[in-house]
């Protein structure tokens, strides 16, 4: 026993000396897969896997992409990948689906979404009647992009099925060839686009989730979170082992980047090549800011008021159908 012992205390020894200390062997624990749309959002993911936070708690993660993430999701929900990168709020229109799905750790607390006017309209940023009979561009029915916009139309008394025409574009690369092609009047967008958009003067922010000045109901609603369904969680030990880590890896990657934006220009270098350095550095110091791992009970409170009262879900979700203590404990 105390040979044994003293093994042990040096085998720590060695692991505290190479920096392992409060975590496991890379890949102890096995490979997960995350569906995603790549964005400044699910940057922390890209940012936890490159620099070693997903290794340092013995996951090992690939990251399978998606154009919306409405599709990253529904991979989730069919099994074809372990967790899903989705918005919080899809969270709460599963429950109400009678799909439950829990929220493992919180990537930024706002949403990083804009809507873009089309420079050949004419209308004052946040005038939401003069959208009335336009076509607004969202990614995919059911995306994020769709979810936000129907919320701020209604909050602003318009109908988004009767008022406006939403059109599905696509993803990300879409966004600015719909606007030059007069195809949409202001399209739901994120960065890097609402940067590239603005600086070739083809349109400008009518609306911008990143900050506070937007309607009432879409202040303090959380951005978007990793995900697992409840059945994947629950099957193993080794599932939820595998959940538990990824949420301290990325509450640990999502903090550095707060603290130094430059951490993730690298990673938004590789996810979006075709962009400056310049523009990047830019994109990355606005969206720092968001990066907090703690969803909270108010958060949700508020969450399902809005859902609600938008007709997005019919009955709120308790948080505890939505976060796992077991989770929750590691986001400190």
């Amino acid at each position: 026993m105390g040979l044994h012992w003293k093994r042990g205390a040096l085998a720590l020894a060695a692991m505290a000396t190479l920096g392992v200390t409060n975590s496991v062997a890379a890949s102890e624990l096995g490979k997960v897969t995350m569906s995603v749309v790549p964005s400044t959002s699910s940057a922390v993911l890209y940012v936890a896997r490159d620099n070693g936070y997903f290794d340092k708690h013995g996951l090992e993660v690939e990251i399978v992409e998606f154009t919306s993430g409405a599709e990253a999701e529904r991979a989730m929900v069919a099994g074809a990948v372990d967790m899903g990168g989705g918005g919080v709020g899809s969270t709460l229109i599963m429950a109400n689906r009678g799909i439950e799905a829990t929220n493992v750790v919180l990537f930024q607390d706002k949403p990083i979404f804009t809507l873009v006017t089309s420079s050949a309209f004419d209308v004052q940023p946040g005038d939401f009647q003069a959208l009335k009979g336009k076509n607004i561009g969202i990614s995919s029915p059911g995306s994020l992009t769709d979810l936000f916009l129907r919320i701020a139309l209604r909050d602003a008394g318009l109908d988004p099925d009767t008022d406006v025409t939403i059109v599905a574009t696509g993803g990300l690369a879409a966004h600015l060839p719909a606007l030059q092609a007069g195809r949409v009047d202001a399209q739901m967008t994120w960065e890097p686009s609402t940067v590239t958009i603005t600086h070739e003067n083809a349109g400008k922010i009518f609306m911008d989730l990143r900050t506070d000045d937007v309607p009432e109901n879409l202040q303090n609603l959380l951005g978007s979170s990793l995900q697992v369904t409840d059945d994947w969680l629950n099957a193993s030990d080794e599932n939820l082992a595998k959940a538990k880590a990824a949420a301290r890896a990325i509450a640990e990657a999502g903090r550095d980047i707060k603290a130094d934006p430059a951490l993730m220009v690298g990673t938004l270098e590789k996810i979006f090549p075709n962009v400056t350095a310049e523009l990047l550095t830019e994109i990355a110091e606005i969206e720092a800011a968001a990066y907090n791992p703690v969803i909270t009970q108010e958060a949700i409170a508020h969450m399902n008021d809005v859902y609600v009262e938008a007709g997005l879900i019919a009955q709120p979700v308790a948080f505890e159908d939505l976060v796992d203590p077991r989770l929750s404990a590691e986001w400190e």
